[in-house]
């Protein structure tokens, strides 16, 4: 018995949608398929008889498989040649439609980043207090009614009329802000803006090993941690006293 002629052994050529080009990837380690885009479509040309190649396209919706004849190209299973022709030359690897080509990589356009005002807003979990801050008036009136004791458990550092107590055991001050936090004191009831850990709300506020930051709805200071000194009666009746008045 005479075997059936293989009808694909002629095909050497197709025309694909170019979005199809992805069914090649089998045969893209093929140096003799080569493909050439066209506009919306691909051409690919292989030599006759690769049936690899065949089985590829054939799922391919819109494929136009061409055969070469006598100088010409006939569509499959045609006996008319067609005008819509292969473009001359060698084409291109397939690979070369299913990865993309080298690129220079290109620096971004520099960036102004914008300040952003370190603060402090409402919100964030409850915390322990640790600090508070009040008026040096208000604190010399505690002060005189306090035992030795409840001085000794405070350290207090001045800046003008106010005054920041530290301490584990805090007096109940008149109009007093309470704190919680170590080194970056934030008012109870509040949390830093933007909402950032406290080593990095120290270091942006440019604070250093010995400063402590207190931080507030205005902004941040910072306090020497050197400035905070025991706190003493007397020391409070002299910082009170009007000036010029008699000892």
């Amino acid at each position: 018995m005479t075997p059936a002629a293989d009808p694909w052994k002629d095909v050497a050529a197709a025309r694909i949608p170019l979005a199809a080009a992805a069914a090649l990837g089998p045969v893209r380690h093929r140096a003799e398929v080569r493909v050439q885009p066209d506009g919306d479509c691909l051409w690919v040309r292989w030599p006759a008889g690769r049936a690899d190649v065949v089985r590829c396209l054939l799922p391919v919706p819109g494929v136009v498989f061409l055969m070469p004849r006598g100088g010409s190209w006939f569509p499959f299973g045609c006996r008319v040649p067609t005008a819509d022709l292969p473009p001359d030359g060698d084409g291109r690897p397939v690979a070369s439609v299913l990865a993309p080509a080298r690129f220079a990589p290109v620096a971004p356009a520099e960036v102004t980043a914008l300040p952003v005002v370190l603060r402090a807003t409402r919100g964030g979990e409850p915390k322990p207090v640790t600090a508070l801050a009040c008026a040096l008036a208000g604190l010399a009136g505690w002060a005189d009614t306090a035992t030795s004791a409840e001085l000794a458990a405070v350290r207090a550092a001045r800046a003008g009329g106010r005054v920041v107590l530290r301490g584990a055991k805090l007096p109940a001050v008149p109009a007093a802000t309470r704190f919680w936090g170590d080194d970056v004191l934030v008012p109870v009831g509040f949390r830093p803006e933007p909402d950032l850990t406290p080593d990095v709300v120290h270091a942006a506020a440019g604070a250093g090993a010995d400063d402590l930051v207190l931080l507030d709805e205005t902004g941040a200071d910072l306090i020497p941690k050197a400035a905070f000194a025991p706190v003493t009666r007397a020391g409070l009746r002299l910082a009170v006293r009007p000036a010029g008045a008699a000892p």
